[in-house]
């Protein structure tokens, strides 16, 4: 990306201005050029301009709710309104969704037009990034992690830049997109407190017996990192599987498939496995509220997932944000059975 900065000043149609990266203190943003038009700017911390907000988004979708989902949004809104409402601007959508933060809308692959130096034509490959982008707006609380995933990536090839950004297609985000309103609740801002807990996850457990959503087909967002072993692209969650993505030959981002490796992935891994750079394996581990604690695996190049390693020296529940890999400890999970303990 920080060689694109000196070569490439972009004009994308369309498009509402977002947050494209921050590397080795540059940021990378949309502002308005005309009104048909938006342009890359590419400046220093010390230079930085203001960000007009951006436009108020348009309803995903103009189904009409069914009678048990009116029923359940109107306790949802009461909820949000007297029960737990957003009382600190750390977890006020209109706080935390703003400026740079404001959710985006998908575009579709989008020719840049270079209007400044030229893109060598030996450079063919893809940046692509993966984070928070909330597809509906939320009625109550919200943190920062609990927004859809939406990727973004520049294709560039024979010295040309194709710029996208799609949501992955989770299971969450289509029945979510169906409906045009939040069914599957939020990990981070939604059960914080007793009483709150208590009365989103009676909401919750009634949409689950009204048949509103499946939680077997997954409940994460994909909205955390990206990485690509096993032969594939996948966007990850902690709360979930992967989902296996692609660019396509016209730049555009497509989500293959919810993905657990046949069936030997059953529960979610972590969001950071580590890539063994002389061998192309895979390592990676998820962590539990029930014994084992936490688990280790690995991914040979060829994607096929070798049994998990019980860890049965952790306790008792213990979040993993991410691990340290050494090649010796790695070495030790080559060799190491299944049914031994530590």
């Amino acid at each position: 990306m920080d060689a694109l900065s000196s070569t490439s000043l972009s004009t994308l149609s369309q498009h509402p201005k977002s947050l494209l990266s921050f590397n080795n203190n540059n940021y990378y943003y949309y502002s308005p050029n005309t009104s048909s038009s938006f342009t890359l700017k590419v400046f220093s911390i010390g230079g930085e301009e203001p960000i007009p907000s951006p436009p108020k988004r348009q309803p995903i979708s103009s189904r009409k709710p069914s009678f048990p989902s009116n029923i359940f949004n109107t306790f949802d809104d009461f909820v949000n309104t007297y029960i737990d409402p957003p009382r600190k601007s750390c977890v006020d959508p209109k706080y935390v969704l703003s400026n740079n933060f404001a959710p985006v809308d998908e575009l579709p692959p989008t020719e840049c037009k270079v209007v400044e130096g030229s893109l060598p034509s030996c450079l063919d490959g893809a940046y692509i990034r993966n984070g928070p982008n909330p597809q509906n707006l939320p009625r109550g609380p919200y943190h920062l992690f609990d927004g859809d995933g939406m990727l973004h990536s520049i294709k560039i090839s024979q010295g040309k830049d194709t710029f996208c950004s799609r949501f992955v297609k989770t299971y969450k985000y289509n029945i979510e997109n169906e409906t045009g309103f939040q069914i599957i609740p939020n990990v981070f801002s939604d059960f914080n407190g007793l009483l709150p807990s208590v009365t989103r996850g009676a909401i919750t457990l009634a949409r689950l017996i009204a048949g509103q959503f499946n939680p077997a087909n997954g409940i994460g967002l994909a909205n955390t990192s990206l990485a690509l072993f096993g032969g594939k692209l996948f966007a990850l969650g902690e709360s979930d599987l992967p989902y296996a993505v692609k660019i396509a030959l016209d730049g555009d981002i497509i989500t293959l498939s919810r993905h657990n490796f046949n069936g030997k992935l059953v529960k979610s891994m972590t969001a950071h496995p580590k890539i063994d750079p002389e061998t192309n394996e895979a390592f990676a581990y998820r962590y539990g509220p029930f014994p084992p604690f936490l688990t280790y695996f690995r991914v040979d190049p060829n994607g096929i997932k070798t049994a998990d390693v019980p860890i049965f020296s952790i306790k008792r529940p213990t979040l993993f944000h991410d691990i340290a890999n050494h090649k010796k400890i790695r070495d030790i999970f080559r060799h190491t059975n299944r049914n031994e303990p530590d």
